[in-house]
């Protein structure tokens, strides 16, 4: 009788020990510490057939000369930050808000997606959310410093309006595998006649020594940008 009761107490807990390992295992870890920052650099494309003038959020994002990213505060999986964004005209905006890397949630889209530390390749991003995200592939980044794992997130998608015709949207988010920390952001979205191209680079950091911004990496990107949209204008005018 003592044996049974022992084995099933035993059993009992390690079910329990099992399911307690599969909790923390599923949350995510934050990888950031109060007083980190990250500056960013931004550029952007809009070409069309269509509007003679960008949207006003496009011109925005070409005014922007840096947007700096300050940790002001961690608790659990929050990250409390403070976003400074300096325009070329010397004035700046500066606002507060939040992220969290377990479920995803952002204080509002101008609050940049930090994720949790350490995700494998294939892993779940933001693991509470409802539908979460996972980790496409894992590579090697240059930095001052050496070279750092990155964690690459990318979606492509193409469909059918009856406006348009068929469209296509890219979008690839690069993740410092160790901090969680977004350090580069490409989007794409065009169709025949207009392109919509944004990217965005970690630019400086107190964290690890980031290189020189290097105006031959992206010249060549947007060298093909243009190219494509030269294309779809021709393309465009053909009857």
């Amino acid at each position: 009788m003592n044996k049974l009761v022992f084995s099933t107490c035993l059993l009992f807990f390690m079910f329990l020990l099992l399911a307690v390992m599969a909790i923390v295992q599923a949350q995510a870890t934050v990888g950031v510490s109060k007083g980190d920052e990250f500056e960013y650099t931004m550029y952007s494309l809009w070409n069309s057939n269509f509007l003679d003038t960008p949207p006003s959020d496009m011109v925005e994002l070409n005014r922007t000369q840096w947007v700096k990213v300050a940790v002001t505060q961690v608790s659990g999986s929050n990250i409390s930050l403070t976003v400074t964004t300096h325009f070329r005209n010397g004035t700046e905006q500066v606002k507060d808000g939040y992220c969290d890397v377990d479920t995803g949630e952002r204080s509002d889209d101008e609050i940049p997606p930090f994720i949790g530390a350490n995700i494998d390749t294939y892993g779940e991003v933001n693991p509470s959310a409802d539908n979460p995200f996972y980790i496409n592939a894992t590579i090697i980044m240059d930095y001052e410093d050496g070279q750092r794992e990155t964690n690459l997130l990318s979606f492509v998608e193409t469909e059918e309006n009856e406006q348009v015709g068929t469209y296509t949207r890219i979008a690839e988010y690069y993740f410092d595998k160790a901090t969680g920390v977004p350090v580069k952001y490409l989007y794409d979205f065009y169709y025949t006649g207009l392109r919509n191209v944004i990217h965005y680079d970690l630019a400086s950091s107190n964290v690890w020594a980031i290189p020189e911004f290097q105006a031959w990496i992206i010249l060549p990107f947007f060298a093909l940008v243009a190219l494509l949209t030269f294309v779809l204008k021709r393309n465009s005018l053909k009857p």
